[in-house]
């Protein structure tokens, strides 16, 4: 008898460090994810930081070229959308691409077609459909917004410290080749 109860008693308490290793293991992965979402809480709002110079600080002079040049937000985003096509685009699908809606993207393309920026026709397979492309005007026009942007952003990295830009290089370079390719 007294041996059942002995191994009725280890085997309970084999079940209960049983248990308490799952929740000790289960208190080690809960704070793993914790610092790993703290460590990227982190990392978001550095690079808040960093967009914000580059976007309010730096994007003085790409408004300013924006509002010289007579076109919006909204137009510049579809410019570049169409300028990175190979082929035309129905609007609905450049509305998709842009997160906007149908409605701001055709009064954008209206203002491009205005313009010269870009042509609108029929797509003959969908009458329904317009396609858009952007002319040879149109790619100069975002090719100069481009410039002007690329020339704030490097602006900012020549203001860094060298091992700034350095950190900022090896952090940026896969991530861009990623995103490229």
């Amino acid at each position: 008898m007294r041996t059942q109860v002995s191994a009725e008693a280890e085997a309970r308490e084999a079940e209960g460090a049983g248990e308490a290793a799952a929740v000790q293991d289960a208190d080690a992965a809960s704070r793993e994810t914790d610092a790993a979402a703290r460590a990227t809480d982190a990392t978001a709002r550095d690079l808040m930081v960093v967009m914000k110079q580059l976007l309010a600080d730096k994007g003085r002079e790409f408004f300013a070229a924006l509002e010289a040049v007579g076109i919006s937000f909204s137009q510049v985003k579809c410019l570049m959308v169409l300028a990175d096509s190979s082929e035309p685009l129905p609007v609905k699908e450049l509305s998709d691409r842009l997160g906007l809606s149908l409605p701001a993207v055709s009064r954008a393309v209206e203002g491009l077609v205005q313009r010269d920026e870009v042509v609108r026709k029929e797509d003959e397979r969908d009458r329904r459909s317009k396609l858009v492309t952007v002319t040879a005007r149109g790619r100069r026009t975002y090719d100069q917004m481009l410039a002007v942007r690329m020339a704030g952003v490097r602006s900012f990295v020549e203001e860094l410290e060298p091992d700034e830009r350095e950190a900022l290089a090896a952090a940026v370079a896969p991530i861009a080749r990623r995103l490229e390719g």
